[in-house]
C-alpha cells in the first residue's frame, strides 16, 4: 500500500508520494476525507459524519448522501490506496499506515517541544486549518472554527516559545523576524513589542525600534483608548537617548538586508550541514541537571555547564557547547531524538535536590542509540563540596568514554574552584545574565561578578566574566574601535590569569585585549594556550576564529570557526559574525557568504564582510545592500560623536578589525573598494 500524504494545515490538499495532487469530485467529498484524517482514532461513526455534514436535511437523506459521498471517495482514490478507506455498516474509517498527515506530524513536534522540532513545525504551518474549506454546512464549520481556534492558540505558543529561545541564545535576527510576525497576529501584545524594541536596539536599528512603538502607540489609542505601560515608555526614552543627530539620520535605517527573510531557514540548513562533519571522537553532551524545585535550577544549569566545561579539557572528546544542551532544558523530547539534533553519541542528564545545606545530585550517561544507561551514580553532599563531586563526575565519564586517563591529566589543568560556594553561585548568576542581549543585563552580570570577587577575591572566573561583560557591550553597543583598548580590558585578563593560570577563558580574554592593543605575538601566545587547556569550548573556539585570522593565520582560524559551529548547533550570532571573518581572511567566500547569511547584522561590520566577499566573487549587486547597512552605522556613530568627522567609512572598518599583516589588511579594504565603498 502506498502512502498518501494530506495537507490540512492551509488549503486541503491531498498528493501520492511522487507529488501528484488527488482531484476529488466535490467539496464535500473534500471535506469528508479531512474530517476522517484530522480525527485522532481515524475513525467516525456513520451517524456523526451524516450529522456533520447534511446537518439541514432528513436523516434517511443525509444518510444517502453520505453512501454516495463514501463511493465516489473511494473511486477518486488510487487503487493501491482504496482498502485504506474501510467503510463499514456502522462506521468509516481510513488505516494509519494510508495517510500522513501534516496534521499529526505538526503536534507532534509541538509536543516534542525541541528548538528544531519547534522550528519545522512553524515552516509547516502554511496556513489556517483546511484555509478556504466552505459551504459545507454549520456543524461541519462549528467543527472547523473550533479546530482553528485550538491550532492557533498551539501556533501563537509555539513561536513564543522559539522567541524566548532566540532570545536566550542570542539569535538576533531570527528573534526579530518571529516577533514581527507575533506582532502581525497581535498587534497590541506590548510584551512582544517591548521584546522586538529591543533585539533592535541590539542591532543599533534605533529607528526602527521607534517605528514600532508609534505604530503601537496609535493603535492602543485608537482601539482602546490606552496609553503604552510605563516600561515600554522607559524603554522609548532609552532608545531617544541614542538617536543620533536629528529625525532626518533615520532614513538611514532602509537597510532590507536579503537575508533576513531567510535567516531561520538557513540557521537550520546550517546546523545539518555541520552536524554532517563527524570528528570521529565519541560525542558528548552535557543537559541541564533537573531541578527538584525552582531554587536550585540555576544551579543545576551551572553545574551541568561546568562538567561540560571541564570534559571539555580532553582532545579525545567532543563536548557540545553547554548553552546548545541547555536548549534542551525544556524539550519533552526523548533523549534519543535530543542526541540526535544534537549530533552526539552520548547525553548526560540527571536530577538536583536541595535540602539545606546539602544537595543530592543523581546523574547518568545514556547512548544516544537506543537510550542505553552506560553509567549511573547518586552523590549526597554539601554545596561547598560541589567541586569535588564534579571532579569525581568528569573522572567516571573520561575513564567510560576514553580509557584510562592518566591521573596527572585529571588534574593537571584542573579549574582553580572558589573558596566560597557563595562566590560560585553569584558567578553563576552573572554568567546565565550575560546570555541576555541587553544592557540591563551586562549591568546585572557586573553587579553579580563585582559581589562574587568581594566574597572570594582570588576567584579567577569573576574577573574573566568582568572582562566577558567589557567584551559583550562594546561589541553590541558601542562599535568605537578603541573602546576596548581600555587599561580594564588587559588588567582584568592579566588578573584572572594570575589567579588561574589553568583557565582557559582567562588566557582568551586576555588574547582579545592583546590583539586590540596590536600587541599580536602576546595575543597569538594566549589564545594558542585557551585552545590548549580546552580544545572544545565553543565560545573559545569562535572568538580564536576571528582573532586568529587578524593575527595571521586564517587556516587556523578556519579549523577553530568549523569546530565552533559544530559543537554549538544554537549559538549568538557574534559566532557567525566571528567564523565568517575567519573563512573570509581565508579567502573561502562562499563559506563567508553561507555562515554569515545566517546572521547579517551580527556586528556592525558584519555587513562589510558580507558586501566584500560578494565583491571579490563579482557579485556586486549581491553586495549593494550590505553595503547601505554599514554607511548607516557609520553615519549613526558620526552623528553621535563617536569618532572624529575626518574619519573615513574605510578608516573605521578598517580599525575595527587590526588585520596584522598588510597583505590581508589589503584584501579586505580591496573588496570593500569594489564593493563600493570609499
Amino acid at each position: 500500500m502506498i502512502r498518501l500524504h494530506a495537507s490540512l494545515l492551509g488549503p486541503f490538499a491531498c498528493h501520492t508520494p511522487d507529488g501528484q495532487a488527488l482531484v476529488f469530485p466535490t467539496r464535500k467529498v473534500e471535506a469528508l476525507l479531512a474530517y476522517l484524517v484530522a480525527s485522532p482514532s481515524r475513525r467516525e461513526t456513520r451517524e456523526r459524519l451524516a450529522g456533520l455534514l447534511w446537518d439541514d436535511m432528513a436523516e434517511s437523506r443525509a444518510r444517502a448522501n453520505l453512501r454516495q459521498a463514501l463511493s465516489r471517495l473511494r473511486h477518486a482514490l488510487p487503487p493501491a490506496v482504496r482498502d485504506g478507506l474501510i467503510i463499514g455498516a456502522r462506521e468509516v474509517a481510513v488505516e494509519p499506515q494510508a495517510f500522513e498527515v501534516d496534521l499529526e506530524t505538526f503536534e507532534r513536534r509541538v509536543a516534542d517541544g525541541t528548538p528544531e522540532t519547534l522550528e519545522r513545525a512553524l515552516a509547516q504551518y502554511r496556513g489556517p486549518f483546511l484555509e478556504g474549506m466552505a459551504d459545507c454546512g454549520e456543524a461541519y464549520e462549528a467543527w472547523l472554527v473550533a479546530q482553528r481556534c485550538r491550532l492557533e492558540e498551539q501556533l501563537q505558543q509555539l513561536m513564543r516559545r522559539l522567541l524566548d529561545h532566540y532570545v536566550i541564545t542570542g539569535a538576533i535576527d531570527p528573534g526579530i523576524q518571529l516577533a514581527l510576525r507575533l506582532l502581525a497576529d497581535d498587534p497590541l501584545d506590548e510584551g512582544v513589542l517591548r521584546v522586538l524594541m529591543r533585539l533592535y536596539l541590539y542591532q543599533d536599528r534605533i529607528g526602527s525600534a521607534l517605528a514600532q512603538y508609534r505604530r503601537f502607540g496609535e493603535r492602543l489609542a485608537a482601539e482602546l483608548g490606552a496609553q503604552p505601560a510605563s516600561q515600554t515608555e522607559r524603554l522609548r526614552q532609552e532608545l531617544l537617548a541614542l538617536l543620533p543627530g536629528d529625525a532626518a539620520d533615520l532614513a538611514w535605517e532602509s537597510d532590507d538586508l536579503p537575508e533576513r527573510p531567510e535567516v531561520i531557514e538557513a540557521a537550520a540548513a546550517t546546523r545539518r550541514w555541520r552536524r554532517g562533519e563527524p570528528s570521529g571522537l565519541p560525542a558528548l553532551a552535557v543537559l541541564a541537571l533537573e531541578p527538584a524545585e525552582e531554587g536550585v535550577r540555576h544551579l543545576g544549569e551551572g553545574l551541568a555547564e561546568d562538567i561540560a566545561t571541564e570534559l571539555g579539557r580532553f582532545r579525545e572528546l567532543e563536548v557540545i557547547a553547554p548553552a546548545s544542551a541547555l536548549a534542551y532544558r525544556h524539550s519533552g523530547a526523548s533523549r534519543e531524538r535530543i542526541g540526535r539534533e544534537l549530533g552526539v553519541d552520548y547525553l548526560l542528564d540527571g536530577r538536583l535536590r536541595g535540602f539545606g545545606e546539602g544537595l543530592r545530585l543523581t546523574a547518568r550517561l545514556l547512548a544516544t542509540e537506543g537510550g542505553r544507561q552506560v553509567w549511573a551514580e547518586r552523590y549526597d553532599c554539601r554545596r561547598d563540596e560541589l567541586f569535588a563531586v564534579q571532579d569525581e563526575i568528569v573522572a567516571q565519564l573520561v575513564g567510560r568514554l576514553v580509557g584510562r586517563i592518566e591521573d596527572d591529566r585529571l588534574t593537571r589543568t584542573r579549574r582553580i574552584p572558589p573558596r566560597d560556594w557563595r562566590a560560585y553561585d553569584l558567578w553563576l548568576r552573572g554568567w546565565h545574565a550575560l546570555r541576555h542581549p541587553d544592557l540591563p543585563a551586562i549591568q546585572e552580570a557586573r553587579r553579580c561578578f563585582r559581589q562574587a570577587l568581594a566574597r572570594d577575591p582570588r576567584f579567577a572566573r569573576a574577573y574573566v566574566g568582568l572582562a566577558l561583560a567589557h567584551l559583550d557591550e562594546w561589541a553590541c553597543y558601542a562599535w568605537q574601535h578603541w573602546v576596548f583598548l581600555q587599561d580594564e580590558a588587559l588588567a582584568l585578563g592579566r588578573r584572572a590569569v594570575a589567579l588561574d593560570e589553568h583557565d582557559h577563558r582567562a588566557h582568551c580574554m586576555l588574547g582579545l585585549a592583546e590583539l586590540y592593543a596590536r600587541r599580536y605575538e602576546a595575543a597569538d601566545r594566549e589564545l594558542t594556550l585557551a585552545l590548549a587547556l580546552n580544545p572544545n569550548d565553543a565560545d573559545v573556539l569562535a572568538h580564536a576564529a576571528f582573532a586568529l585570522a587578524l593575527i595571521g593565520d586564517p587556516e587556523r582560524g578556519v579549523e577553530a570557526a568549523r569546530k565552533a559551529l559544530r559543537l554549538a548547533p544554537y549559538r549568538p550570532e557574534w559566532y557567525a559574525g566571528m567564523a565568517g571573518i575567519a573563512f573570509f581572511s581565508a579567502r573561502r567566500y562562499g563559506e563567508a557568504i553561507n555562515t554569515l547569511a545566517t546572521a547579517p547584522q551580527a556586528f556592525c561590520n558584519t555587513p562589510a564582510f558580507l558586501a566584500a566577499a560578494h565583491a571579490h566573487l563579482g557579485q556586486l549587486e549581491q553586495g549593494r545592500h550590505h553595503r547601505d547597512t554599514v554607511y548607516r552605522h557609520y553615519h549613526y556613530q558620526l552623528a553621535r560623536g563617536t569618532f572624529p568627522t575626518h574619519i573615513g567609512c574605510l578608516e573605521w572598518l578598517a580599525a575595527l578589525d587590526p588585520y596584522r599583516r598588510d597583505a590581508d589588511a589589503e584584501h579586505y579594504l580591496e573588496g570593500l573598494r569594489r564593493a563600493g565603498f570609499d
